[in-house]
């Protein structure tokens, strides 16, 4: 194949002309620029992309670092993700960690040794905000999502969760509950902890009482809601609804009211937070009314922000927060 030097020879023009054709650029002359491109078609050549990233200083490759690529909750997040990259003529090199803080910190290191122009990385793990402190420190381009470690300088996507709960739980009140019951998302996530606080605080701003039974601890995902509610419903305790930190265990709620012969919403009304729902759920329980995140935005957003700080080094980061909606369905009036 071809060289540079060669095409340049053949078209009887520099190295430096051909450089300007083969990145776009201008002060080439039509007649000379046609004249490169057909010698470029002539010998079917393709550009060293490693030297062109040499020569740009870019790599035009962005990396996105996950918990998992396979969770059609995160699919959302990823067309935006890619959509807004593609949109800016950006590859999105994206990876999955496994849930692995080793195999994110190995991702990490690949991606900061010059083969990306910046990093973006999705979680709110707390056992992962070491590790989004060292990603701010290798790479002065980078962007967190959903990660928000404290008196750490880093641009950052963030949803306001403890809103998102508050109205949530406010919903409830207003439309008459008392006995309200919060099932908790995976405690060890720090989104997690900001919905349990937006709860308590709606709780709390229109005086009604918090009991012994009105907090279950629950992780994400079904079981484990299912158990803890049925054993409460066993008890003979028995709340007029339910607000859960995740769609997820807000089903397995579903699951305990239907099985103790419950109607939903008339004796029990679900609010869940995340739109995570799957249409087969549907056919099984009530529509649920959940707080959905604009997960497609927020991915968006964050590719934004990353070109931002790779156009303007040194520019002080930025901090962008989304509110999540209400979506009222079948499961609260």
């Amino acid at each position: 194949m071809a060289t540079i030097s060669e095409i340049a020879s053949e078209a009887n023009v520099s190295r430096t002309l051909v450089s300007r054709v083969l990145n776009n650029k201008p002060g080439v002359s039509q007649k000379n620029r046609q004249k490169i491109l057909e010698i470029m078609e002539k010998h079917n050549y393709v550009p060293n992309g490693l030297a062109r990233a040499l020569v740009l200083q870019k790599t035009m490759t962005i990396g996105v670092v996950m918990d998992d690529l396979c969770n059609d909750f995160f699919f959302n997040l990823i067309n935006g993700l890619q959509d807004a990259g593609e949109e800016h003529g950006y590859n999105m090199l994206f990876c999955s960690s496994r849930r692995d803080t080793a195999t994110r910190m190995k991702y990490v290191d690949y991606f900061s040794q010059g083969r990306t122009d910046g990093i973006i990385a999705y979680g709110s793990h707390r056992q992962d905000e070491a590790l989004f402190r060292d990603i701010a420190a290798k790479s002065v381009n980078c962007v967190l999502i959903e990660s928000n470690p404290a008196d750490c300088k880093v641009n950052k996507i963030l949803l306001d969760n403890f809103h998102g709960a508050y109205t949530a739980t406010e919903h409830l009140i207003k439309q008459g509950y008392r006995n309200i019951l919060h099932v908790t998302n995976d405690m060890n996530y720090d989104v997690s902890l900001e919905r349990l606080n937006g709860f308590v605080a709606a709780m709390h701003d229109y005086k009604i009482p918090l009991g012994a039974d009105s907090i279950l601890y629950a992780d994400c995902y079904e079981k484990l809601a299912y158990q803890q509610m049925k054993r409460l419903l066993a008890e003979g305790k028995r709340p007029d609804a339910c607000f859960a930190g995740a769609d997820k265990p807000a089903y397995g709620v579903l699951r305990a009211a239907q099985e103790a012969g419950l109607s939903v919403p008339n004796d029990l009304a679900v609010i869940g937070f995340d739109d995570d729902t799957p249409v087969s759920r549907d056919i099984l329980f009530p529509a649920l009314s959940t707080m959905r995140q604009p997960l497609y935005e927020m991915g968006k957003a964050g590719v934004e922000l990353l070109l931002a700080a790779i156009a303007n080094p040194g520019k002080e980061a930025q901090t962008k927060t989304f509110e999540a909606e209400l979506v009222l369905r079948d499961t609260c009036r």
